[in-house]
């Protein structure tokens, strides 16, 4: 097991509690096209809070948690991060290039500003895996079965 796959195994988690997103977006290359996509919430553990407190720290701003310099009386600890991910009929290993996290409740000025954690190939790859182990464990079905139904809903709304 690769570095990759150990955090993929440890820290990321669909929230199967709430609504997986079936829906489309559209692509502008020579002409419109559309494609289905499936988005999933993520449960926001230790490992992705970690990587979006690095983010938001060398943005300028005070971190959730306690890191370097900040300790629980200096850091932003009012606040909490909503991570997101998706799969995508357009991309051709079907998945975002970044997983997507909100600031939410933070008493700083970029409470409610959105940041991405871009994904190498070989993230993408591993996070896919994890997704798609985890689909068929608790709904049943894979992520090719969740983006053939929003192909099929896309369908269904241009027709």
């Amino acid at each position: 097991m690769t570095l990759i796959e150990g955090f993929v195994r440890d820290e990321i988690f669909v929230d199967f509690g709430s609504d997986i997103l079936y829906g489309s977006d559209q692509q502008f290359v020579n002409y419109p096209s559309r494609f289905p996509t499936v988005g999933f919430e993520l449960i926001a553990t230790c490992g992705l809070c970690q990587i979006a407190d690095r983010i938001r720290k060398d943005a300028g701003f005070k971190p959730m948690h306690p890191m370097d310099e900040f300790t629980d009386d200096t850091c932003d600890n009012e606040g909490w991060y909503d991570f997101y991910i998706g799969l995508n009929g357009f991309a051709e290993n079907h998945m975002d290039s970044c997983i997507e996290f909100y600031v939410v409740n933070a008493d700083s000025p970029d409470n409610e500003e959105k940041y991405t954690i871009d994904l190498t190939a070989e993230e993408q790859a591993a996070i896919y895996a994890r997704l798609d182990e985890q689909c068929k464990r608790y709904l049943g079905k894979g992520c090719e079965e969740l983006l053939a139904e929003a192909d099929k809903l896309l369908k269904e709304e241009s027709s």
